[in-house]
């Protein structure tokens, strides 16, 4: 599931679905500091390819791992410090595949910037 936008914690945690074993999630949030400079916010915006890389990175992990359910999020908008950036959550039978479903899914987050970010 691919979710861009504003959400909460508690939300992205609800559309895990029913839980069958293990839920794991990762939660980032904006830093205050970054590149060694203090920034007050974060400026996202959706692009063209956002929605068609963040499917991809969905595809990936369901065919690397057995996974029930995976949701990539991002926020849209004007982010101040503090304030959740981007998740990952993944429910699956066993821990380990939950473990390694998450980061790989934030890692190729991070790698490939579906979302345009800017500090500010």
């Amino acid at each position: 599931m691919i979710l861009v936008g504003k959400a909460d914690e508690g939300e992205l945690l609800n559309l895990a679905g029913e839980r069958k074993g293990s839920v794991v999630c990762y939660f980032g949030y904006v830093r205050e500091f970054a590149n060694g400079k203090k920034v007050s916010g974060m400026q996202c915006k959706e692009s063209e390819t956002t929605r068609k890389v963040m499917e991809e990175i969905e595809r990936e992990i369901t065919s690397k791992y057995p996974v029930e359910q995976v949701i990539l999020y991002h926020t849209l908008g004007n982010v101040a410090v503090g304030k959740l950036l981007a998740a990952v959550v993944v429910s699956t039978v066993h821990r380990e595949e939950g473990f390694n479903a998450c980061r790989m899914g934030i890692e190729l987050i991070k790698e490939r910037e579906p979302v345009l970010r800017e500090e500010y």
